[in-house]
């Protein structure tokens, strides 16, 4: 069902945020127009490499990416700014590299979760964090929002399906509280940036 709410999502004829201006422009709300990109479906071999980076722990990522190697959601139709990217398969090994990279130093061994032996699959743009899933121990299976400046206490989600689901129910929450607020998006009438507060995902 989690495929089917995002593939309904991305469908949406004309999806905008309502937005709050910032500085002087603090008083002032507009409408930023978005755009959601599927991605085609991932190759037979970027399949096969999927299977052999995430084994058994990542078989519904696996059989989302036969329909989708990864996706963009909540785009600034005016910028390059973005909510929300699952990366493709051909982009993990970098992705995984750079976040193990930090990891390591950031937590200095201490890693119950096991995130040093997952795969970096997915992003908040622009923010260098990573949304992570363990393929060994007790976390197998689980993804994690791994983050440089509020580390996680909990699970982002217990499995890829609720993953998807998160992504998709609430996007001023995802956008704002639970990625930290890097994306900013653009009023048309005026063709600056404003902040991304967002009040309201409304079709228009």
């Amino acid at each position: 069902m989690s495929i089917e709410s995002l593939e309904e999502l991305a469908r949406a004829p004309s999806p905008a945020f309502r937005c709050i201006g910032a500085g002087r422009e603090s008083r002032r709300t507009f409408y930023a127009r978005l755009r959601h990109t599927l991605r085609p479906p991932a190759t037979r071999d970027d399949i096969g490499r999927a299977q052999e980076a995430l084994g058994l722990a990542g078989s519904d990522i696996v059989a989302f990416c036969r329909r989708h190697d990864g996706f963009v959601l909540y785009q600034d139709a005016l910028s390059e700014t973005a909510g929300i990217e699952m990366l493709p398969i051909g982009q993990w090994p970098e992705a995984t590299t750079e976040m193990r990279a930090w990891l390591e130093m950031l937590c200095a061994g201490d890693d119950p979760d096991h995130l040093g032996t997952g795969v970096a699959f997915a992003t908040a743009p622009r923010s260098a964090n990573f949304f992570v899933m363990p393929v060994e121990g007790p976390a197998a299976g689980k993804v994690f929002y791994a983050q440089h400046d509020d580390w996680y206490d909990a699970p982002f989600a217990e499995d890829f399906q609720a993953f998807l689901a998160r992504v998709v129910r609430d996007p001023v929450k995802l956008l704002g509280d639970d990625l930290g607020s890097y994306a900013r998006y653009s009023d048309a009438s005026r063709r600056r940036s404003g902040y991304r507060k967002c009040t309201t995902l409304t079709r228009t």
